[in-house]
């Protein structure tokens, strides 16, 4: 699963484009995985933290979720 990503906006934006690789998925009976996302990579995030929580279910409706963090921080660039 991917790790918590921080990233800076270009200065004066309010967003910042992430991208993130898509976790894997194995199940050990071997059958069919469906995956859902809260956020698809890439996606413009806000300033500020995000939660992205990705969500595994196996044909038998065993689940398992797991979520990292994006924290977007803004810039300013000074105009003299």
């Amino acid at each position: 699963m991917t790790s918590d990503i921080n990233v800076n906006t270009d200065y004066n934006s309010a967003t910042a484009e992430v991208t993130w690789s898509l976790p894997t998925t194995t199940d050990n009976s071997g059958g069919e995985i469906t995956v859902s996302s809260s956020h698809s990579s890439p996606f413009n995030f806000t300033i500020g933290a995000t939660t992205v929580t990705y969500t595994a279910m196996d044909e038998f409706g065993n689940v398992v979720t797991r979520s990292f963090v994006v924290t977007v921080t803004g810039r300013i660039k000074n105009v003299n």
